[in-house]
């Protein structure tokens, strides 16, 4: 196996901003990083399995992931550019603060998973490239999903600590931040639409 090759892809994957790592930050920045477990718990959860789905579908994904991939990427953006929208112009409460009061749970986190393209094509594709072609046993597959995993959840708690951080030390930018939060998101789907090439 190429592991310089592979444990490269995975940090650059998993630790580069992405709709996981935006969406902790921002909720840290807003509620704090203690308010935001429970959406990263949430998230590591629904990751773990659409990994373990992955690992264990692998070679059924491979066949299908031509005709599902267009289908995939579009709900993804989809809903990534909804999500955009809501961090760049969120409600404004009764008191006048410029967040909802609502904090994303676990069950947002979780289902987040299965509409992130993201997610889905960064699992097919360190399986498909480093472990498929190095072993075909299972349990290979089972190992690389829960590293993947992993290190994911270890990304989005260190961005949730810096949001954290953000929210309190530069507060006063807080709807500077709402936008540019939003706005990288919507780049994250756009760049994952696949759009592009109809332009």
């Amino acid at each position: 196996m190429q592991w310089a090759a592979f444990l490269a892809f995975t940090a650059t994957a998993c630790y580069t901003p992405g709709p996981n790592i935006i969406i902790a930050t921002n909720t840290a920045r807003l509620f704090g990083f203690r308010r935001t477990v429970p959406l990263m718990s949430g998230m590591t959860v629904g990751l773990l399995a659409i990994m373990s789905l992955n690992a264990a579908a692998n070679i059924i994904v491979a066949d299908l992931a031509p005709k599902l991939l267009p289908w995939l990427r579009l709900v993804g953006a989809a809903y990534l550019f909804w999500l955009a929208w809501k961090l760049a112009f969120p409600k404004t409460s009764k008191n006048g603060t410029n967040h909802e009061q609502k904090v994303p749970n676990f069950t947002d986190g979780f289902a987040l998973q299965f509409v992130n393209p993201k997610v889905i094509l960064f699992g097919f594709t360190a399986m498909s490239t480093f472990i498929a072609p190095w072993t075909g046993a299972k349990p290979a597959f089972f190992a690389c999903g829960l590293f993947l995993t992993v290190n994911c959840a270890v990304a989005f708690s260190l961005w949730a600590a810096f949001g954290d951080f953000s929210g309190r030390r530069l507060s006063r930018y807080g709807r500077a931040l709402d936008i540019f939060m939003g706005l990288l998101l919507a780049w994250c789907a756009w760049s994952v639409s696949g759009l592009q090439k109809f332009l």
